[in-house]
């Protein structure tokens, strides 16, 4: 068992435990039934994260706009590019765009709303538990990989069968549009950027060499973009070095995604819109 596991069960143990969860569960389980999977750990609450990345889209296109002279923009939600920006490509560190990820926005939106609450994030991203989640450390209380999660699953006997009929919803917003960010360009896309930058000014891309190539030519100054939506990963974050179903298909973690919104589209829920209780949150953030 891993200390971010048992890190995870003493907190379950004593403490009201919220959990967020990346959009891109679905490549690993099912909705509804992950979330009666996960309260059944003990956990008193489950939302998802999209309406985290609601608000960084919100904030990228405010800041785009308050900076229309910027030179070039680079996406910051991704911690690995983040971390290869400030460990090889300093002079590029101005153009990291300083707003907080999904994951960031997220948290800080549930510390206002739910103090007492203990936050969890699950995701398929080490380098999110590893790394960007230590700029969180006074509202996230633990990190755990999809890979994590479902060992605890078979640990405890937690079967997806036993909740195939479950009518759990999640309980936060449900933001349709942003269930695209785990695909490579999501971001951009769901946020709407090209009514702010011209379409042929953005730029899409994902997995190391291409991402560090493109980096070079911003150094140089060669490149014809202005917006980078950059990720780490091979098709996006549905490439997460921890994610179960390894054996699909980038194309079918993509499909797997899609239907998925699809089928929220169709489905009605009763949520409290928390959009006016977080206007007084800062959402920037420091590189």
């Amino acid at each position: 068992m891993t200390s971010n596991q048992e890190n995870f069960l003493n907190l379950i143990k004593t403490e009201k435990v919220c959990v967020m969860i990346a959009p891109s569960f679905v490549i690993d389980f099912e909705y509804p039934a992950i979330v009666s999977m996960i309260k059944k750990l003990g956990v008193s609450m489950v939302t998802e994260l999209t309406f985290g990345a609601k608000i960084t889209n919100v904030h990228y296109t405010e800041y785009i706009q308050d900076h229309p002279d910027q030179k070039y923009y680079i996406a910051s939600p991704c911690p690995m590019i983040v971390s290869i920006i400030k460990a090889q490509y300093k002079e590029l560190i101005k153009y990291l765009v300083p707003v907080c990820s999904p994951m960031g926005c997220q948290a800080k939106i549930l510390n206002k709303i739910y103090p007492d609450y203990k936050i969890v994030f699950i995701s398929p991203c080490r380098a999110k538990q590893t790394i960007e989640a230590k700029e969180y450390k006074d509202i996230i209380a633990e990190t755990l990989t999809f890979k994590e999660l479902k060992e605890l699953f078979d640990q405890y006997g937690i079967k997806e069968n036993d909740f195939e009929n479950s009518d759990e919803k999640f309980d936060s917003i449900i933001e349709s549009t942003t269930k695209i960010y785990p695909i490579s360009g999501g971001l951009a896309k769901s946020a709407g950027l090209s009514n702010f930058i011209k379409e042929e000014e953005i730029l899409i891309d994902d997995g190391i060499i291409k991402v560090k190539n493109i980096l070079n030519e911003i150094k140089n100054g060669t490149t014809k973009y202005r917006f980078f939506d950059l990720l780490n990963c091979n098709g996006g974050c549905i490439g997460g070095a921890d994610l179960n179903n390894k054996a699909l298909t980038n194309d079918e973690k993509k499909s797997k995604i899609l239907n998925y919104k699809q089928q929220m589209e169709k489905i009605i829920h009763d949520y409290k819109n928390h959009s006016h209780d977080v206007e007084d949150v800062d959402f920037s953030r420091k590189f």
